[in-house]
C-alpha cells in the first residue's frame, strides 16, 4: 500500500513539472526537459558502469547540455542555424578527452560515451524543433510536444492494465517477460482511438497527422522501452536510477519518448509541417 501512494505521489509530482513547464513558456520548457536530458544522460552511464566501462561522464554531460541548448537556441530562432555545425567541435572533445583516459579499454569507453549522446540527448534535443514548429511561424508552442507526450502516457498505461488483465503471450520475453501481445494491441488501439480526437483537443494538426503519430507512439514506443530493458539487463539492473520513488529512474519514464519523439519530427517534417 505505501508503495503504491509511493508511486502515485511521485508520479502526480512528475507529470505536474512536465505540463507545468510546456504551458509556462519556452524557458521553463527548455530548463525543464534540459535537466531531464542531464538526469537520464547520467543514468545512462550508471548503466555503462554496472558493466565495466567506465565512459567520460562529465565531458559527456557538458557535450549533452550543449547540444540541447544548441538545438533550443537554433529551433527558436534566436541564433543562425549554421551553429549546429558547433555539434562538430563537441565530437571531436570526447575524442580529445580520450587521449587523456588512464581506464583501461578506451575505445569502449569513448564508444559508450557517444552511445549516450546519441541514444539520450540527440532524440530529446529534437523536442526542441517540434516546440519551435514552422506550421506555427517557429514561435513556441506546448501543443504538439504535449500531444505526443500525451499519447506516449496513454500507450503506456493501456499497455500496463490490458496486459495485466488479458495478457497470455509474451511480446519479447528475453528482454522484458512481463510485455505481452495482447497489451501492446490494447495499447494501441486505446492510442489510436484518443488520437481520433485530439486534434480537436491540441490543434496544430489534422487528425490524420495525429493518427499517424499515434502510429509511431504504438510501435516505436515500445521498441524504444524494449531497447531500455534491454540495456538494463545487460547492467543486471531492475531501474536505472532511484529518482522517482516507485518509479526508478529518469531514463525507465522517458525510454518510449526517446525513439518516437525524433521520429515524429522526421515524418512531420517530410509532410512540410
Amino acid at each position: 500500500m505505501k508503495n503504491i501512494i509511493q508511486r502515485t505521489l511521485s508520479g502526480i509530482i512528475y507529470l505536474g513539472i512536465l505540463i507545468g513547464s510546456l504551458f509556462f513558456g519556452k524557458f521553463t520548457f527548455g530548463l525543464v526537459f534540459l535537466l531531464i536530458c542531464l538526469t537520464a544522460l547520467y543514468e545512462f552511464y550508471g548503466l555503462t558502469r554496472a558493466t565495466g566501462a567506465f565512459p567520460f561522464v562529465i565531458p559527456s554531460l557538458l557535450a549533452g547540455a550543449s547540444l540541447f541548448v544548441l538545438s533550443f537556441l537554433v529551433s527558436s530562432s534566436s541564433v543562425n542555424p549554421a551553429f549546429l555545425f558547433l555539434v562538430l567541435p563537441l565530437i571531436i572533445f570526447i575524442l580529445m578527452v580520450a587521449l587523456y583516459s588512464r581506464k583501461p579499454d578506451v575505445v569502449r569507453n569513448t564508444a559508450m560515451s557517444f552511445l549516450g549522446l546519441i541514444y539520450v540527448a540527440v532524440p530529446l534535443s529534437t523536442m526542441n524543433f517540434l516546440a519551435f514548429p514552422e506550421i506555427n511561424g517557429f514561435s513556441y508552442t506546448h501543443r504538439i510536444v504535449l500531444g505526443i507526450l500525451s499519447l506516449v502516457w496513454i500507450n503506456d498505461t493501456g499497455a500496463y492494465l490490458v496486459g495485466i488483465s488479458v495478457g497470455r503471450h509474451r511480446l519479447f520475453a528475453r528482454i522484458s517477460p512481463r510485455k505481452s501481445w495482447e497489451g501492446a494491441i490494447g495499447g494501441a488501439l486505446l492510442t489510436l482511438i484518443c488520437a481520433w480526437w485530439l486534434h480537436r483537443i491540441m490543434g496544430m494538426l489534422e487528425r490524420p497527422d495525429w493518427l499517424v503519430i499515434a502510429l509511431i507512439v504504438s510501435i516505436f514506443g515500445v521498441f524504444g522501452d524494449l531497447m531500455e530493458s534491454l540495456f538494463k539487463r545487460s547492467a543486471d539492473m531492475k531501474d536505472s536510477g532511484a529518482i522517482m520513488p516507485g518509479h526508478g529512474g529518469m531514463l525507465d519514464r522517458i525510454d518510449s519518448v526517446l525513439f518516437v519523439m525524433p521520429l515524429s519530427l522526421v515524418y512531420l517534417t517530410l509532410c512540410n509541417l
